[in-house]
C-alpha cells in the first residue's frame, strides 16, 4: 500500500511537471536554456575568435583539443569535440593548410592518422588562450565566487544524469531492437 501511494504521489509530480512546462513552453526545459546559453555565448565567441585570429569556433575547439591532449586520432578528436568525424575531417584539413596541425600515421593503427599541432598551432594557442580565459571569466563575473562552485557542481551533476539518461536510452533501444528482430 505504501509503495502505491509512493507510485501515486511520483506519477502526480510527473503530470504536474508536465503541465508547468506545457503552459511555459519550451523555454522551460532546462535542455533549452542550456543550449540558449552556449549559442549566445559561442555566437559572440566565434566572432572574437574569428576578427582577431581568423580561426572559426570549430577550429579553435580543435586547436585547443589537440593543446591538451596531444596526439589525437581523427574519431577521439570528433569524440571530445562533439562533432562528426566528416566535420572533424574538414577542419583539420583546413588546420593543415593553414600549417596550424600535422597528420602522422598512427604506428599502433597502421590504417589511422594521428592529429597534433604544428609549432605555429602552439604559438596560436599561446595567443588565443588568454581570450578565451577573459571571454569565459567575462561570462561568469554576473555570479559570486560561492555561486561559481555552486554552478560547477550543478553543472558536474547534470551531466553526470544526462549520461545515465543516453545509457538507460541505449539499453531501452537494445530491448526494442531485440523485440523487432525476435519478430
Amino acid at each position: 500500500m505504501k509503495i502505491m501511494k509512493q507510485t501515486a504521489k511520483k506519477k502526480e509530480a510527473a503530470t504536474q511537471m508536465i503541465d508547468q512546462t506545457s503552459s511555459n513552453h519550451l523555454e522551460s526545459l532546462v535542455s533549452f536554456r542550456l543550449r540558449l546559453l552556449a549559442n549566445l555565448y559561442t555566437k559572440a565567441s566565434a566572432s572574437a575568435y574569428e576578427r582577431g585570429f581568423g580561426l572559426t569556433l570549430n577550429e579553435w575547439r580543435i586547436v585547443a583539443l589537440l593543446s591538451s591532449g596531444g596526439k589525437l586520432s581523427i574519431s577521439r578528436l570528433a569524440d571530445q569535440a562533439q562533432f562528426d568525424r566528416g566535420l572533424t575531417t574538414r577542419v583539420i584539413a583546413t588546420l593543415i593548410k593553414h600549417q596550424f596541425v600535422k597528420k602522422e600515421r598512427d604506428i599502433q593503427d597502421g590504417r589511422g592518422e594521428l592529429a597534433s599541432l604544428t609549432v605555429q598551432g602552439q604559438e596560436l594557442v599561446s595567443e588565443v588562450t588568454p581570450l578565451a580565459a577573459q571571454r569565459n571569466e567575462e561570462l561568469l563575473s554576473c555570479l559570486t565566487k560561492n555561486e561559481r562552485v555552486i554552478f560547477d557542481s550543478i553543472l558536474n551533476k547534470l551531466t553526470d544524469q544526462a549520461k545515465v539518461m543516453l545509457q538507460n536510452e541505449k539499453v531501452a533501444q537494445l530491448g526494442i531492437r531485440t523485440k523487432y528482430k525476435d519478430a
